[in-house]
């Protein structure tokens, strides 16, 4: 039997899995791509094919799943690969700036979480074959996800209460395996650019104004009017300003990676969240 001819160089990649949606938005991205597949959970790194090129999505489960992220981001650093993607969060910045975040700024989280992703990042300290993603906060389908809360609560007409003041660049999942793939694609082509990257969409935006715009888009399902009740988190003027909005010319410039919108593909998010909780109208 002749062996797929893909293009590639290394033509293998292996995803380091979350154990959540990323890990499937990221196997049809690199199929379509027509890369060689392996997917590992954090214990299974001895099984890694040597010379492959591993996406590290280990830390992108939730907090509990840190500890062990941490560990696989130190074996990792051992692993007879050819270049590791790892995938980071804009939580390692402690916020506060009315400006976007570039790759040059210091990393100084406040949070117990950014301390954590942060440490994920430092345990690959003096790696050349890295390159480390960092995106604007999760639009995902986890139960307590925001997207999911907002839902929930449309549906049920009880208030929920949001931040209102601090700004991000928030990412789909679809579209950070968009970019992950493209960077895995490049690599395997012969791109010599290791270093860390930021990735948010295009338009950045409160978690106020993210809910004002999927009530909107769930609003369609009805036929019947329905209305949301949102609240505004704490005193306003006095809440300390944590806006994180990630710069990501970097990546457009050394990847061609291009920002798009938070909004695409919003109303199809919205309608699975609907057919999950069994609201949409027969």
């Amino acid at each position: 039997m002749s062996e797929l001819n893909t293009g590639y160089m290394p033509d293998t990649v292996a995803i380091i899995t979350a154990g959540n949606e990323i890990d499937g938005a990221l196997q049809k991205r690199l199929q379509r791509a027509g890369f060689r597949l392996q997917q590992l959970a954090p214990g299974e790194i001895d099984q890694l094919r040597p010379g492959s090129i591993v996406i590290n999505a280990s830390a992108c489960a939730d907090n509990r799943g840190m500890p062990e992220s941490l560990l696989v981001s130190k074996r990792l650093c051992a692993a007879p690969c050819e270049h590791i993607i790892h995938l980071s969060s804009y939580q390692v910045f402690s916020g506060g700036e009315r400006r976007r975040y570039d790759e040059d700024e210091p990393a100084e989280p406040q949070s117990p979480s950014g301390r954590e992703w942060l440490a994920c990042e430092d345990a690959f300290n003096g790696l050349q074959n890295l390159t480390i993603l960092r995106f604007g906060w999760m639009v995902d389908s986890g139960q307590d996800a925001l997207l999911g809360r907002i839902l929930r609560n449309f549906v049920s007409g009880e208030p929920l209460a949001l931040d209102g003041r601090n700004s991000g660049n928030p990412v789909t999942v679809v579209d950070m395996a968009r970019v992950a793939v493209a960077v895995a694609q490049q690599l395997a082509s012969g791109a010599k650019a290791g270093g860390v990257y930021h990735y948010g969409s295009s338009d950045s935006c409160t978690a106020m104004e993210f809910a004002l715009e999927v009530v909107e888009r769930a609003q369609a399902f009805y036929d019947e009017e329905r209305f949301a009740q949102f609240t505004s988190l704490g005193d306003e003027a006095e809440k300390q300003d944590r806006s994180i909005v990630l710069s990501c010319g970097k990546l457009r410039d050394v990847f061609g990676v291009q920002q798009r919108s938070w909004r695409q593909g919003l109303t199809r998010q919205v309608e699975l969240w609907l057919e999950r909780l069994h609201a949409t109208p027969e």
